[in-house]
Parts: C-alpha cells; structure tokens; sequence
C-alpha cells in the first residue's frame, strides 16, 4: 500500500472513530471526566466582572476578611486589643518625636499593628513611606525607594507651584546618583517643611546584619540630633531592641522600643466578636473560650483557626460556629502547620510521638511560645523531674534534632531548629487533651 492509500486509510478510521463516538451514550461519553468532579474547587471568584457572585461565596468571602491569619490587618476596625499598645505608639511618635523599634514573636501582629498605625498617621496628616526589608539590600537602594515616595512640594527649597513639583518630581531627585551614605541622606531629609516624615521599615530582621543596620543606626542619631522632621518606625522578629538595631547605646535615648505582646484570653474573644460583625457568623461562648485556649496568647493562631471553623460551619450551612467546628478547625490547623515544616523536623517529631515524650514536651512547648522560641534551663528545672530539663534538652537536641543551643546567649538556653516546631506541637497535642494545656498554662505563668 503506498502513502497515499494509508493517508486516506486512516482518514476513513478517524471518520469511523467519530461516527462510533457519536452513537455512544452521552452518559458513557463523559464517563471519563467523573474523575473531575471529585477535585477539589475553588470557594471564591477571582474576579466579579461579568458573573453574578453568589451568596454563598460572598458569606464565605465574609468569613476570610473577618478572619485573616497570612495576611496583615489594615483596617483599624478589625483589629482586637491593641488600643494600649497604639497610644503608646503614638504618643511616643507625636509628643516625644522618638523613633520607634517595634519587636517580637514571628506571628505576634507586628506588621498589622504597623500597618494601623499607617492608616492612623496618615488621617493625622503625615507623610508615610513604607518599605518591606529584605537581605542584601544596600542603604542607598532602601532610602533612595524611600525620597521617591516623598513629594518636591514638601522639599523647602521647592513648593507646589514650582516647575519641579508640579512635573512629580521627588525627593529622590535630589540624592547624587549611585551609592550615597548616611550624612548626605540626611542633608536631603533636613531640607523637609510643612509636613512629617514616618520611615516605617518592616521585616527589618531580614536585613542584613552588619553594615546597613550601624547605617540605620546612625541615621537614627543624625535625625535626632539635627531635629529633622522624620522618624524611623521599624518592626522586626527579635526578643529584644538589640537584635534589631546596632550599636544601640549611642542612640537608647533616641528610641522608644515597644515588644508586642501575646493577647490575652479576653483580647482574642474581641477579635472573635469583631469577628462575627464581619462575618455575619456568631460563635458560641465555649467554641471561643476552645479558640483562646488552643491560641496560647497567637493572634495568628486565633485567627487560623477561627477561619477554618467559621469556613467548617459555612460549608455545613450552619450560622453558629460550635465547638464541634472548632475541633475540627484544629485538626486542620495541626496539619497546615505540619506541612510548613522541614521533613527531617517531621521525622524527628514522629519518632519522639512514638517514643512517648510528646506530653512531656508540652510545658517546654508552652514555655517557648512565651519567650520568643528560647528555652531557659533555670526556669524549666521545676517542671521536670523524670527526665530532668538538661537530660530531655540534651535528647531532643542530639537524639532526635529539634533542639538547637540558642547562639550568643548563655549556658544552658536552647531553642527549637525550626519556629514553627512550637506551635504545631502545642495545637497537635492540646486539641486532643484540652485540660492539660489549660494546666500547663496556668502553671507557666
């Protein structure tokens, strides 16, 4: 047969295959694509141009702004028990003209309050330059992305009317080119009138220690020396003001440092009130008082699990978040929280479970959670006695890896390999036996 038979040869089969599909019945003809049906899907709409959304996605939608875990808090409406710490804040900004150093626990609400914060500087009237850190960055690309966001017009040389205002002009415009230091950044900053300048620097423990953060430091000393209108606002993970800023001595008087503590029992039930405006979900009183327990003082665990039981009793049709939804949120809770870590610290984890020590651990779990992830041996000796402290710390660092000894500190504190080793423990094994966490948290405190 020659090609042309077997091109048309085929042709004809194609034809047959066609004819064949069309007199199959529609039920098995889509057979294939059953499978389909049981994927999960999406619970929203990206987008809600040219389609109708439906109620059930916008009261789902409801309960992901009243709820939020990874993301910020910027509406001031939203966010619980932090009217103190915002006073302080704000008067150490607006009467004292200090710069603040905000600090504390990774998922403690930092970068929320400072977002807040934001909103509320800029209903004062203040000009407000945010920038998120990150390692590498050189003082000069940090600052010259700051002066860009800073208007000509307020530059006391210029005003709204002049020509280089009133083209967008910036205060980046008038930093050299290339790389410039700390004393002629703030030649530029000096010249600011008619308005206040906050520098908010978030994430700052992911900047490169050494010579950008002396830089801050410095630059921190010459605002205040010179008494420039500007002032720094920086938020970081640390366990206390020296971690995050160098050469701290120099510029104590400088600096208002506030550690952003866990919430209370009663803060956490605010923000499940708030919660439920939002939500239009209400919960019932020991739901809240399970959430509390399981969050151990973290907004961030407050809210992931209020999410994930407000989102089990949306799915179940149901308007009330009980305490049925809260144990399940947990578990849910627990396994997202598994999944973030590093497969050796899962391993390790497992094999201590089985090794019978995961309720042993609970009072250190608890204890780090309360102390920035350090584990001090002076303070944890009273909670063991078979094993001691030094004998469990001393396994769990070299038997089984999840413990490491704190760097620069002194003898005997350890920390845990990974920050989220803590908090996956602690919901893990306190969801299965909620009175002894609510012992061992009477007992640390």
């Amino acid at each position: 047969m020659g090609w042309f038979s077997k091109l048309f040869r085929g042709a004809r089969q194609d034809e047959e295959a066609v004819s064949m599909r069309a007199i199959i019945p529609a039920e098995r003809a889509e057979s294939s694509f059953d499978s389909a049906n049981d994927l999960p899907k999406f619970q929203n709409l990206g987008s809600e141009i040219g389609s109708l959304v439906g109620r059930s996605l916008r009261e789902r939608d409801r309960v992901r702004e009243a709820f939020s875990p990874s993301i910020p808090i910027q509406d001031t409406r939203l966010l619980a028990g932090r009217s103190k710490a915002l006073s302080s804040l704000i008067r150490s900004i607006q009467d004292m003209k200090l710069h603040v150093v905000i600090y504390g626990e990774r998922g403690i609400g930092k970068t929320s309050l400072l977002h807040v914060l934001k909103g509320l500087a800029k209903e004062a009237r203040y000009h407000v330059a945010y920038h998120s850190c990150s390692d590498g960055e050189l003082f000069s690309d940090v600052f010259r992305a700051v002066a860009s966001e800073v208007p000509l017009l307020y530059h006391d040389r210029f005003g709204p009317s002049a020509e280089e205002s009133e083209r967008g002009g910036s205060l980046a415009d008038q930093l050299p080119e290339g790389n410039f230091g700390v004393s002629q950044f703030s030649e530029a900053l000096s010249h600011l009138s008619n308005t206040r300048l906050l520098i908010m620097l978030d994430e700052f423990d992911r900047s490169s220690p050494g010579l950008f953060r002396r830089n801050v430091a410095e630059l921190i000393k010459n605002l205040s020396d010179r008494s420039v209108r500007v002032q720094l606002v920086i938020a970081g993970v640390a366990g206390n003001l020296s971690e995050l800023i160098e050469h701290i001595p120099s510029i104590r008087r400088n600096v208002f440092s506030y550690r952003v503590p866990e919430m209370t029992e009663d803060e956490i039930g605010q923000m499940i009130t708030i919660g439920e405006r939002v939500s239009g979900l209400q919960f019932d009183e020991d739901a809240t008082a399970r959430i509390a327990t399981l969050a151990n003082g973290s907004p961030y665990l407050a809210s992931l699990i209020s999410q994930s039981a407000g989102f089990d009793a949306h799915d179940r049709d149901e308007d009330r978040v009980t305490l049925d939804n809260v144990v399940r949120a947990a578990k849910l809770a627990a396994d997202e929280l598994r999944l973030r870590l590093a497969e050796p610290s899962v391993e390790a984890i497992d094999r201590m479970t089985a090794d019978g020590l995961e309720r042993t651990v609970l009072p250190l779990v608890n204890h780090a959670m309360h102390s920035m992830g350090r584990l001090d041996t002076d303070k944890l000796e009273m909670f063991f006695a078979t094993p001691s402290f030094p004998d469990l710390a001393r396994d769990l660092t070299e038997r089984y890896g999840l413990l490491q000894t704190a760097f620069d500190e002194r003898e005997g504190r350890y920390r845990f390999r990974e920050d989220g080793i803590a908090p996956y423990l602690w919901i893990r094994s306190t969801s299965q036996n909620i009175e002894l966490a609510k012992m061992i948290t009477r007992a640390t405190r």
